[in-house]
């Protein structure tokens, strides 16, 4: 394919129609002067394997995947990154010789926009993940890998959380600890975890009331509280444990320095990040 022909990307999602993956793809190729186009797609769960056929047989070059397919995606693909294979959940498709292969950027991206936003460093750190889904999955393969020190994991269905938590202990040395979800009113967890990283959709526009029933008043200054969600930029969870003093993070760094990996990833170019993270803002707050 010659650089003048216009290579193709898409993100697969349902629903789809509020991703902003378009814009901040679109952003990256006019930044780096790459003739490229990335379209949004909402194909239902039955017509996956067709549309990542088709998107091959239209010469897309990579894919993103979102909500609810980052992992029913895995049964259509060549192979997986060492990663992906850890967390078993995808959000990047990489077109080789043999296919797509899946990667997962979501952990590395957010590791990367916390170090970058607030000197946050996985090492050492205890840290809650509230949730076991798709999301959950790769957050915590990417920090199994980085030394924390521990890695409590807290779902509404306790079988999932037990699931993940078998797949991190084939790959990390860290301590896992798996807990009901009602042991999150109990004050002792608080004491001894210093990072929260709420996984879990509830908060996301337009349910801004929603949280996990996380007790704010346990919470000070020495915890982290982060949210993967970054419509709105700030969350129920986020707003009342900044109240309480802790640290806050939205999910606006991990989509954007996520999205820059797999940018990287498809095209070997490394996008600049700091105007994206503008952008994507401005963009929420307008909307």
């Amino acid at each position: 394919m010659s650089d003048t022909e216009t290579k193709l990307f898409a993100v697969l999602g349902n629903p789809i129609a509020h991703s902003l993956s378009p814009l901040l793809h679109s952003f990256f190729m006019e930044q780096c002067h790459y003739n490229g186009v990335y379209l949004a797609f909402a194909p239902k769960k039955e017509e996956l394997a067709q549309a990542i056929a088709g998107l091959k047989a239209l010469g897309a070059k990579g894919i993103n995947v979102t909500i609810p397919y980052k992992e029913a995606v895995i049964p259509y693909l060549a192979d997986l990154t060492p990663q992906a294979k850890i967390c078993q959940a995808v959000n990047t498709l990489i077109l080789t010789e043999k296919g797509f292969i899946g990667d997962n950027t979501d952990g590395n991206g957010l590791i990367k926009a916390l170090e970058k936003q607030h000197g946050w460093q996985p090492e050492g750190r205890k840290i809650l993940l509230i949730g076991a889904g798709g999301a959950a999955k790769g957050v915590a393969a990417a920090i199994a890998r980085r030394q924390v020190a521990e890695i409590v994991i807290v779902n509404r269905t306790k079988e999932k959380a037990e699931s993940l938590a078998k797949l991190l202990a084939q790959h990390s040395e860290c301590l896992i600890k798996v807990l009901d979800w009602d042991a999150l009113q109990q004050e002792t967890l608080y004491q001894n975890v210093d990072t929260f990283i709420n996984t879990t959709p509830m908060g996301m526009s337009p349910h801004i009331e929603a949280m996990a029933p996380v007790r704010m008043e346990c919470l000070c200054e020495d915890h982290m509280a982060v949210d993967l969600i970054y419509n709105p930029l700030e969350t129920k969870f986020l707003r009342l444990a900044k109240a309480q003093g802790a640290k806050t993070a939205s999910g606006l760094g991990m989509f954007v320095e996520q999205g820059a990996l797999s940018f990287a990833a498809w095209t070997t170019i490394t996008p600049e990040t700091t105007d994206a993270y503008r952008l994507i803002a401005e963009t929420l707050n307008n909307g």
